[in-house]
């Protein structure tokens, strides 16, 4: 490689080392508009490039024959020949929205409020039955407990209270009959056996 051809390279080189980038190209302009296409009162529907005067109606891909339309909207056109718009009368504006009849809205707010309170006390009435009878249930449950204890520890105590029988009974030939209090006790643990079984019925 000859010096020449070398001192080329290395300009080259730092030339692209500090020179500034060369600035970005322009965006492309953007592409023009296409027709819009409208509605016509009469049910139809037209391309249109421009709605103003000298913009062109198309039909069916065809420009529109000289002639009035009216728009959807209201707007009227006068079409010359070569579908090229020759007047336009805008249609009237549109009516500006009602406001919104807060009244009504509150009343159906309302109405929907008393149903669900409605439903909401019905279900509590009736969780409140329930569970009064289940309480009810209960009392009649734990009067019943109640009783079988009392019994229990009078059969308890009349059995502590009762003479416990002798070892030997020849020892006992003596006692051939029972004393008054012995049968007392006898018939009163009779008798709170047939209360118990008159609890469990």
């Amino acid at each position: 490689m000859e010096a020449k051809e070398i001192l080329e390279k290395a300009k080259l080189f730092f030339n692209d080392l500090f020179m500034p980038p060369a600035p970005p190209a322009p965006p492309a302009p953007p592409a023009p508009a296409g027709p819009t296409e409208y509605d016509l009162k009469d049910g139809g529907k037209v391309m249109i490039d421009k709605l103003e005067a000298g913009g062109i109606v198309m039909i069916d891909g065809n420009p529109a024959l000289p002639g009035d339309l009216e728009l959807m909207d209201g707007t009227k056109l006068t079409v010359a020949d070569n579908g090229v718009i020759a007047a336009i009368v805008p249609g009237a504006p549109a009516a500006p929205a009602a406001p919104p009849d807060f009244g009504a809205q509150f009343s159906e707010f309302k109405t929907l409020a008393e149903e669900k309170f409605t439903k909401y006390e019905q279900d509590f009435a009736t969780y409140k039955q329930a569970s009064e009878e289940k309480f009810q249930q209960y009392e009649v449950k734990l009067g019943t407990a109640s009783k079988v204890i009392d019994q229990l520890l009078q059969l308890s105590q009349v059995l502590v209270d009762k003479p416990a029988a002798p070892a030997d009974p020849a020892a006992t030939t003596r006692n051939v009959f029972k004393s008054q209090e012995e049968i007392s006790k006898e018939e009163e643990a009779e008798k709170l056996e047939k209360q118990m079984k008159s609890v469990f019925k």
